[in-house]
C-alpha cells in the first residue's frame, strides 16, 4: 500500500492516520433483499497549493501527463492559476487502477480517498419511494424521512507507524471502527411492488389515462406492501384529489355511530336533489333509485340519499361536529408515514364553509386527500372500525386507534360487499375470493368549471369477511371512452388482487408438522391456515380479540398438542 505524506491527512510523526468513511444504512425489502446501499469509491484529488511550492518547472510536465490520464481537458497553465486548493481528478473502483494513472512524481501531490456512493434500485416505481442522496445531502423518500437514522455517525480512523520515512510496509497501530448508520427494512415487499407496477402502466396506456397508480396496506396492521404511480414523483403521498362518491362509506358510518341513523330509514330518490333551496344548484344522478334503504342508498351509490343523510348531520350534529368526525378519520392532516414531503390534504374549517359544502363534500367534493391519507381513512371499515397509522417500517410497532363500533364496520361493510356483487363495483369482483370496496369517480374543475375530465377511484379490501389487504387504485383523466370508476379503476383492482393471491400461492407459509407451529403476528385466516394443514379442526380452535396472534396454546414448539383445544389470543 503507497501513502502519501500529503495526501492521507496524517499528523506529522511517527503514527499516521487515515480517515474510515461512515456508511449509511442499508435499505431492504420485506424479504430482506437490497433496495438502497453505499458503495465505496477511490477518489483522487491533487493538492493545486502543495503542488505550487514545489519545483514547477520539473513538475510541469508530469502534470500536463497526469491531466490528460485523467481526460480532464485542462492544461496546467489552467490548474495553477486556478484559485480552487483541490482540484478532482477522477474516481475508481480499486485503488491501483488510480495508481496506475498518476505519474511517480507526482504521487507526493496526490491524495486518495473513500468516498461513498449511494446505489438505489429504481424498477418498478421503487425510486420514488426511497428518495436519493446527493453527496451527503438525502432528498425525498424514506432517505430523507429517516435521515438521523440512515446516515453515518462517525468516520473511523486507521492509525499507522513507521519504521523510518515512507515505506510501502506500513505497520497498523490501531484501528477505530467507523460507526455506521442503521439499516432500515421497508413494509415494501418487491414481488407485490412489481405486479402492481406491471398492472398501472398496462391500465394507463389501456385507458389513455393521464397517471395511474395504486397503494396496498395491510388492514390489520397498517404496513404498505406496495406504492405505485405511473407519474415521475410519488402522488401517493405528495399528491391530494376529490374522493367523490368513494367518500359516501364513511359519511354513513359517521351518521350510524353519531345516532344520525339507526340502518332502518328509506330515502326517495328521484333522479336529482336541492341541497339547499335558496341555492340555485341541482346534484343529479345517474339513475333514478326510487326508494331506497340506507345500505341500498350506499351500495347503489345514490347521491340524493346521501345529500339527505349529510343534511341529517348537518342539522342533528351541526358543521363543527361534522368536521371534527373526518378529522377523527384522518382527513386533513398528514398520516405520518415514513416517507419525506407528505402534504395534509385539504379539510377546510367550518368557518369556511359555504351554505352548500355540507352537501358536496358528502359527495366527496370540495375535500382534497392524498391517495395514503384516504386509504388509511377507509381501512377503518375494514378493519373493525380501527384506524391503523400507515408505515413503510417492516419492525414498526403497530398504532391503532377505535373510531366506529364494530357494530357499525359491520352494516358499512355487509353494504361494500354487495356493491361490488350487484352495485356500482361488479367488475372489481374475483373468482375464488370475497371482495367488498367502493367506487368514486369525481368531476374536475378546470379553472373553476366543470369539465369532461375525471379522477376514477375504487378502494376496496379482500377477503370480506376478514380483510388481509386493503387496496386503492387511482386513475387521472382516463380518456379512452370510459370515465366511471367502476369500469376503469374497478378492473386495475381485481387485476391487482388476481397477482397477490399468485404471489401467495407460490410463496405458500412453511409449516412444520411434527411441532406446534409459531402462529404469533398472523392474522387469524392464516393461522387457521396452518392449523388445518398440520391436522387440526377449526372447531378445535378458540379464539378471542381481533388483529393479529398475539399469544397462543399450546405455546410454539410443543410436541404433544394434538388432542388439545388451541386457543388464540388476538390483538
Amino acid at each position: 500500500m503507497l501513502l502519501s505524506l500529503r495526501s492521507l491527512n496524517f499528523r506529522v510523526g511517527p503514527v499516521w492516520t487515515i480517515r474510515i468513511p461512515a456508511s449509511r444504512g442499508k435499505i431492504l425489502d420485506a424479504q430482506g433483499r437490497l433496495c438502497a446501499y453505499d458503495e465505496f469509491v477511490n477518489v483522487a484529488y491533487l493538492d493545486i497549493d502543495y503542488l505550487r511550492g514545489a519545483k514547477l518547472d520539473r513538475l510541469v510536465p508530469h502534470l500536463e501527463l497526469l491531466l490528460r490520464n485523467f481526460n480532464l481537458g485542462k492544461t496546467s497553465q489552467d490548474v495553477l492559476s486556478s484559485k480552487q486548493r483541490f482540484l478532482r481528478l477522477g474516481e475508481g473502483t480499486s485503488r491501483d487502477e488510480i495508481l496506475r494513472l498518476i505519474p511517480t512524481e507526482l504521487l507526493p501531490y496526490v491524495s486518495i480517498e473513500l468516498e461513498p456512493r449511494r446505489r438505489r434500485f429504481i424498477d418498478f416505481g421503487m425510486d420514488k419511494i426511497l428518495g436519493t442522496v446527493v453527496g451527503k445531502r438525502a432528498i425525498g423518500g424514506v432517505e430523507e424521512a429517516l435521515d438521523s437514522q440512515l446516515s453515518g455517525k462517525k468516520d473511523g480512523r486507521l492509525f499507522l507507524r513507521f519504521s523510518g520515512f515512507v515505506t510501502l510496509s506500513p505497520k497498523l497501530e490501531s484501528l477505530d471502527e467507523p460507526i455506521d448508520g442503521k439499516d432500515v427494512q421497508l413494509t415494501i415487499d418487491m414481488d407485490f411492488q412489481r405486479v402492481c407496477y406491471e398492472e398501472i402502466l398496462k391500465a394507463k396506456e389501456q385507458n389513455q389515462a393521464l397517471s395511474v397508480g395504486a397503494i396496498v396496506m395491510e388492514t390489520k396492521t397498517g404496513k404498505i406492501r406496495a406504492m405505485v404511480t405511473t407519474r415521475n414523483w410519488n402522488d401517493a403521498v405528495l399528491g391530494y384529489f376529490e374522493p367523490g362518491s368513494s367518500l359516501k362509506p364513511i359519511v354513513y358510518s359517521i351518521a350510524l355511530e353519531s345516532g344520525v341513523l339507526n340502518g332502518k330509514e328509506t330515502f326517495n330518490c328521484t333522479g336529482q336533489i336541492k341541497p339547499v333551496p335558496e341555492l340555485d344548484v341541482i346534484v343529479r344522478d345517474i339513475d333514478v333509485h326510487g326508494t331506497v334503504n340506507v345500505s341500498e342508498a350506499l351500495v347503489h351509490s345514490c347521491n340524493s340519499a346521501t345529500i339527505m343523510i349529510a343534511k341529517r348531520i348537518k342539522e342533528q350534529l351541526g358543521d363543527e361536529a361534522y368536521y371534527e368526525w373526518l378529522k377523527k378519520f384522518g382527513f386533513g392532516e398528514k398520516t405520518n408515514i415514513e416517507i419525506a414531503g407528505e402534504i395534509p390534504g385539504v379539510l377546510r374549517k367550518p368557518s369556511q364553509w359555504s351554505k352548500i359544502d355540507f352537501a358536496m363534500i358528502s359527495i366527496g367534493q370540495g375535500i382534497g386527500t392524498p391517495p395514503i391519507q384516504f386509504l388509511a381513512a377507509f381501512n377503518v371499515l375494514a378493519n373493525g372500525g380501527k384506524y391503523v397509522k400507515p408505515t413503510v417500517i417492516e419492525q414498526k410497532g403497530l398504532e391503532e386507534k377505535r373510531v366506529i363500533s364494530e357494530r357499525t364496520s359491520e352494516f358499512i361493510r355487509q353494504a361494500l360487499q354487495r356493491v361490488v356483487l350487484e352495485g356500482t363495483g361488479k367488475r372489481a369482483n374475483v373468482l375464488h375470493v370475497s371482495v367488498a370496496g367502493k367506487t368514486g369517480t369525481a368531476q374536475k374543475l378546470v379553472d373553476g368549471k366543470d369539465k369532461e375530465k375525471y379522477f376514477s377511484i375504487f378502494v376496496g379490501y379482500f377477503p370480506a369477511e376478514d380483510p388481509l389487504y386493503t387496496i386503492l387504485v387511482y386513475m387521472d383523466e382516463p380518456s379512452a371512452g370510459a370515465y366511471l370508476a367502476g369500469e376503469v379503476a374497478a378492473p386495475v383492482f381485481a387485476a391487482i388482487v388476481r397477482r397477490i393471491l399468485q404471489i401467495r400461492k407460490e410463496h405458500p407459509l412453511n409449516v412444520t408438522t411434527t411441532v406446534m407451529p409459531d402462529l404469533r403476528g398472523l392474522t387469524l385466516r392464516d393461522a387457521l391456515l396452518i392449523l388445518e394443514q398440520i391436522g387440526i379442526k377449526r372447531e378445535n380452535v378458540k379464539y378471542d380479540g381481533v388483529g393479529t396472534v398475539k399469544e397462543q396454546y399450546p405455546e410454539p414448539g410443543t410436541i404433544e398438542f394434538r388432542d388439545k383445544t388451541v386457543i388464540l389470543k388476538l390483538q
